[in-house]
């Protein structure tokens, strides 16, 4: 039970999920918003294409992160035996999935945009996935940064 209300909370009271809904919710209000970046996207597909390549990225990054957190070597085989290791482990493993997410949000706004198929809310979806995928890796480097603290690193 205290998994499931963990994951449920993870899931659906998160800064990732936050910052994803934030342009969403500012496109719902001012849908002219990302007028700013339509220009620019329209001309090509570069700024898509950088866009998803960031939030894979952040992916690599967290990949790197995440392993160092997890990893039990040296101080950190306490770790193992710490009760909430499995929610850390969970946590890492979303930041994974918020990162994917944020790239096939940016390759999906990119294709609406030079497809023309709703332009303004295929910014606004790459806009929301970059903003996730760097809640997910601001979580990640902040998890880093506990560790090393409390570990004396």
């Amino acid at each position: 039970m205290r998994r499931t209300l963990d994951f449920l909370r993870l899931v659906f009271f998160s800064p990732e999920l936050a910052l994803a809904l934030l342009p969403i919710a500012i496109y719902i209000y001012v849908p002219g918003w990302a007028d700013l970046l339509l220009k620019p996207m329209g001309d090509g597909v570069g700024w898509g294409l950088s866009a998803a390549g960031l939030s894979l990225a952040m992916l690599a990054f967290n990949y790197k992160e995440g392993f160092e957190l997890l990893s039990l070597s040296g101080g950190k085989k306490v770790l193992f035996e710490w009760p909430d290791y499995p929610q850390l482990k969970m946590r890492i493993l979303v930041a994974f999935v918020w990162c994917l997410l944020g790239a096939v949000a940016c390759f999906g706004a990119t294709w609406m945009v030079v497809k023309n198929l709703q332009p303004l809310l295929g910014i606004t979806l790459m806009v929301s996935g970059l903003l996730s995928a760097a809640a997910a890796t601001a979580t990640i480097a902040l998890a880093r940064f506990s560790l090393r603290e409390i570990l004396g690193e």
